[in-house]
């Protein structure tokens, strides 16, 4: 059963997906957000950007162009990264003039199903929507305890240094106005974006909203998660925190 919505002044949103060598899940990923569309009757486009994928990735999304007429693909010839990645999903969503930008992982570790929920604060206008593990009805379920608390801990820290009404600062399930991405440059081209993001936006957007939803590990288990702890990242994502 499709959950009812209100569209009558449903705002404009594409969903796009940064992608590097996603070979195996490609294909599912893309399908998946295409049937969610067409299930709700909505009149959004999936925007892909492939970020120099070495693999045969641009084979499968080049196949499934010819399926899909709501698929846009940008290509990066080499790997530039994931930050990388959203500001050319972002730009390209400014460009074709959609109001929001909701960003998703090419895994589904995140429900399609909980689109419905960005698309109820994206109804009220809110100007930046953050998908959270860290409230009530929100959790991770596979996910290793070390990765877990190290997640859990460095959100601790950005909500005490930036103040925001959210609970989950580096979660990439998110949804932005397009016109308020479109007024910032970031600098971070790998994972740090998100926090990079977060203190950008906040110096624009006046309203939030968070989304609970429950994290899952990714189903393939010969392709793993692209993110890596490391002393860099830390340091990346810590500037962000006590940058004035």
């Amino acid at each position: 059963m499709v959950k009812s919505i209100e569209r009558l002044e449903m705002p404009s949103f594409c969903i796009i997906v940064p992608m590097y060598n996603e070979e195996s899940s490609a294909d599912r990923c893309v399908s998946t957000i295409h049937e969610f569309l067409n299930r709700a009757e909505l009149k959004s486009s999936i925007i892909v950007v492939n970020d120099g994928s070495t693999d045969n990735t641009g084979k499968v999304l080049d196949k499934l162009s010819n399926q899909f007429n709501n698929l846009i693909i940008e290509t990066h010839e080499r790997n530039k990264g994931y930050g990388a990645a959203n500001i050319t999903g972002a730009e390209r969503a400014f460009n074709e003039g959609f109001v929001y930008a909701l960003f998703m992982d090419a895994d589904l570790t995140q429900d399609i199903n909980y689109v419905y929920s960005f698309m109820e604060e994206m109804n009220r206008g809110v100007d930046f929507i953050k998908a959270t593990r860290y409230s009530k009805k929100g959790g991770v379920k596979g996910v290793p305890f070390n990765r877990w608390i190290v997640s859990w801990i460095g959100n601790l820290l950005a909500k005490i240094f930036l103040r925001l009404p959210l609970n989950d600062y580096t979660n990439g399930f998110r949804a932005v106005k397009t016109s308020i991405l479109s007024q910032i440059e970031c600098e971070e081209k790998g994972f740090a974006y998100l926090i990079e993001e977060v203190y950008k936006v906040s110096k624009i957007a006046k309203s939030y909203a968070e989304v609970p939803y429950i994290l899952t590990i990714r189903e393939d288990k010969f392709c793993k998660s692209k993110f890596r702890y490391s002393p860099r990242i830390y340091y990346r994502y810590l500037r962000w925190l006590f940058k004035k």
